[in-house]
């Protein structure tokens, strides 16, 4: 009960009494003893208020405020003598939980004097600074009376647990957690020690928590690497640091706030790391060169990327990026020197080596530098450079898109016929070896080049019927379309310019002829069901191609030599024609004898081999069925027929030099042979042969050559259009340029579509002087101008 003076001694007691359960004895206080207290606190501010005097109001409140700070000092000052005499774990749990029990009393004091806080302490605060909230000022009693006294012993020992911790044993890591909350939950107002800027909400924690745990950390490292730190042992000192910075950082996430991650990192890095930079590089470049220490450089890698400066671990990207470079340029001419001077082999050779190099430092990128995109950025822009260098050029003979098109050839090709360049396995691996073709691709800047060449093998698997299956193509074309386009996409610097229009452009017309091409061939090969009855009746099995002009753009449709073909397929061939045409009457219709062919089966006579019973089935061109015919058929000939190579062009009209090459082929394959008296050609009446079905019929290598000069000069052509367009537009742009500034200007506005050389460069600007375009200048001839 409280006693009707509210100046008497014994109303202040009575009510210490009434508040000693909950502070002192961590009693819970129930409602009633809660309502009794309350209205107790605010009898006491209702008298004082009604009291005339206004000195008497004033004494009132300062009397009862001055009560409640000397009460709650003597509080606080016996639990900082009762901690005083503690240590190790019993401390940092008494310490917490008499923090714990304070807040909640905190709060109920709060409550309990809202009134003397609302009616006297906010008017005496802007009276004097001195004053402050009753919840503010219990706050500052803990820290100034308690917590300033006791924080380094608390911290001391709170150390000491994470060092036993450190060395190994067992501790309540509980306990260090709830030191820290506590240490971020006491946030005394005005106190400028305890407010860092920016980190204002972590209260008493910046400067008595984090600040006493980096050291120790730092000492404790240092204790164990200090005689590690020279040069001789740089490469203990590097993996010893790692697993302790390792070890720390996992120990850090435990007993240190998320935001003081990066702190406790800058400071290990500061001490530990930024002096020893120069011999960390220096045992990077050997384990580089001596590549079999992954786990070395996984580990330099690691304690370069902790550094917030981008430049530090730029510097190890630099030597990696080096390095590969290195490995790409010198190990590349020994692909030449395994080869035995075949195309196909060393195509097949130089691009495996190529992607496997490319995807072994990717490999080391995943797995010893975390995927890192910066890496794999500048891994693919090395890549590309050394690809597309004259001296890769010159080592490898043809550019890189040239070799990835011949490798896209081989490996789209029928085992059955190029047996010795795919290998037995390339049917399950097609799809994989394609992937290796697509990264040479990638890196290459002649993207423009190779669609042509790969059209142009393309053209000939179809007709030639060697490809490996038109499902393959069509992911062939797929993969390159999506290959070319995340080039464009990945040089974002390039969007919106011609090039990346240009370059887009070229993938999806590639992309769509392709396509195009094999629809043609499905379709002809659907059309040619409905004659395949007629034309097995007169022995021939004859399949039929129907080519759209703007899609073959490699068929030259230009064919004026003529053929003479047997009757029966002559009826046939015309049946064709005149069908189509009556079906698609606005088209021109023309037959590619040079791109034709057709099956006969034939016997010879006097054979004695294995199959001269059944005969041999031959796949000739038509200019070969037009020779042969004029030796089997006998409403032409009867008996032997022995005829020169002019009785041959006059009777089927042929071009001498296209039946020179087609006698040849007959002849070096036994068919056709010289008369005994050399005047003539014959019938080979005593043929044998250990194969059944033998094709003559594909396009010869002479001609093959002649396509690929044709495309190499249309190229060329188009090149030095690009280079003459490039050189007026900067010039007229910066009206006067020096000779290798604008070599360097002109080489990056078309690095990503094909690679400038010296001799286009050059003959690039005396066109444009010959033509007045362009002119030297008059003091300086190194200088162009506009």
């Amino acid at each position: 009960m409280f006693p009707d003076d509210i100046n008497s001694t014994e109303y202040l007691e009575a009510l210490q009494n009434a508040l000693d359960g909950p502070i002192v004895r961590h009693e819970i206080m129930s409602t009633p003893e809660y309502m009794k207290v309350y209205s107790a606190v605010k009898h006491y501010q209702d008298y004082a208020c009604v009291e005339p005097p206004a000195m008497t109001t004033m004494c009132c409140n300062r009397r009862l405020y001055n009560w409640l700070i000397s009460y709650m000092t003597k509080n606080i000052r016996d639990i900082k003598d009762k901690a005083l005499v503690l240590s190790g774990p019993a401390l940092l749990d008494f310490y917490i939980t008499q923090w714990e029990y304070f807040q909640t009393t905190h709060m109920l004091i709060g409550r309990l004097f809202f009134s003397v806080d609302q009616q006297w302490i906010e008017r005496q605060c802007k009276q004097d600074p001195n004053y402050t909230c009753i919840s503010s000022t219990l706050i500052q009693l803990w820290y100034f009376y308690l917590f300033r006294r006791l924080t380094t012993h608390v911290m001391s020992n709170a150390i000491s647990l994470v060092d036993a911790e450190r060395s190994g044993r067992a501790i309540d890591s509980t306990l260090i957690t709830r030191l820290y909350k506590a240490y971020v939950e006491l946030k005394p107002e005005g106190i400028a020690k305890c407010n860092a800027e920016f980190r204002e909400r972590l209260g008493a924690y910046i400067c008595y928590y984090e600040n006493p745990y980096i050291n120790a950390a730092v000492s404790y490292i240092d204790t164990k690497t200090h005689s590690l730190r020279t040069p001789e042992h740089m490469r203990e000192y590097i993996q010893v640091l790692s697993e302790l910075f390792i070890q720390e950082d996992e120990r850090s996430e435990r007993y240190l706030r998320s935001n003081s991650l990066a702190p406790m990192r800058n400071k290990l890095n500061e001490r530990f790391l930024r002096s020893e930079t120069g011999c960390i590089y220096q045992m990077a470049d050997l384990m580089f060169a001596t590549g079999n220490d992954n786990n070395g450089l996984c580990t330099i890698y690691a304690l370069l990327s902790r550094f917030d400066n981008s430049n530090v671990l730029q510097q190890f990207l630099d030597k990696f990026v080096a390095q590969a470079k290195k490995t790409i340029t010198q190990s590349c001419p020994e692909i030449q020197a395994s080869t035995d001077g075949g195309k196909a082999v060393f195509a097949k050779a130089a691009v495996i080596y190529l992607s496997d190099t490319l995807n072994a430092h990717l490999d080391m990128i995943a797995t010893l530098f975390c995927n890192n995109s910066s890496f794999t950025k500048e891994l693919r822009h090395v890549f590309a450079a050394a690809v597309n260098t004259d001296e890769m050029h010159s080592r490898l003979g043809v550019t890189p898109a040239r070799l990835a098109a011949e490798f896209c050839n081989i490996v789209l090709k029928n085992s059955k016929t190029r047996s010795d360049d795919l290998g037995s396995d390339l049917t399950q691996t097609a799809e994989l070896m394609l992937h290796k073709a697509m990264d040479v691709l990638h890196a290459s800047h002649d993207k423009g080049l190779f669609f042509k060449f790969y059209q142009l093998h393309l053209t000939r698997r179809l007709l030639d019927n060697t490809s490996m299956s038109l499902d393959l193509e069509k992911t062939a074309i797929a993969m390159i379309y999506k290959t070319v386009m995340m080039s464009v996409k990945r040089h974002g610097n390039m969007k919106g310019s011609d090039l990346e229009y240009t370059l887009e452009c070229a993938a999806s017309q590639n992309s769509s002829e392709a396509k195009q091409m094999i629809t043609d061939i499905i379709v002809g090969a659907e059309n040619s069901r409905n004659y395949t009855d007629q034309v097995s009746q007169a022995g021939f099995d004859v399949d039929f191609k129907v080519l759209h002009g703007k899609t073959w753009t490699s068929v030259n449709s230009n064919q004026d030599a003529k053929v003479v073909l047997p009757s029966q397929l002559l009826k046939v061939c015309d049946d064709y024609a005149k069908r189509y045409s009556a079906q698609h009457s606005s088209r021109q219709f023309n037959w590619l004898w040079a791109y034709s062919k057709a099956t006969v089966q034939l016997k010879f006579p006097k054979s004695k081999g294995r199959y001269a019973q059944i005969g041999y089935t031959l796949v000739l061109n038509p200019y070969q069925v037009s020779i042969l015919n004029l030796f089997t058929d006998p409403s032409l000939y009867d008996g032997d027929v022995v005829l020169t190579p002019q009785q041959i062009c006059a009777n089927i009209d042929i071009d001498a030099n296209i039946a020179a090459s087609e006698l040849v082929t007959l002849t070096n394959a036994h068919i056709l042979q010289y008369a005994p008296d050399k005047t003539g050609i014959c019938i080979n009446q005593t043929f044998d042969s250990k194969q059944r079905y033998i094709d003559l019929s594909r396009i010869k290598p002479a001609q093959h050559k002649k396509e690929e000069a044709t495309l190499d000069n249309r190229d060329s052509k188009f090149r030095k259009e690009c280079i003459m367009t490039d050189i007026s537009g900067i010039l007229k742009k910066k009206e006067c340029m020096g000779h290798r500034a604008l070599f360097n200007a002109v080489k990056k506005s078309r690095e990503n579509f094909f690679m400038l050389t010296i001799s286009d460069f050059k003959e690039s600007i005396s066109k444009l002087i010959d033509k007045g375009i362009i002119e030297r200048d008059e003091d300086d001839h190194a200088v162009y101008k506009y």
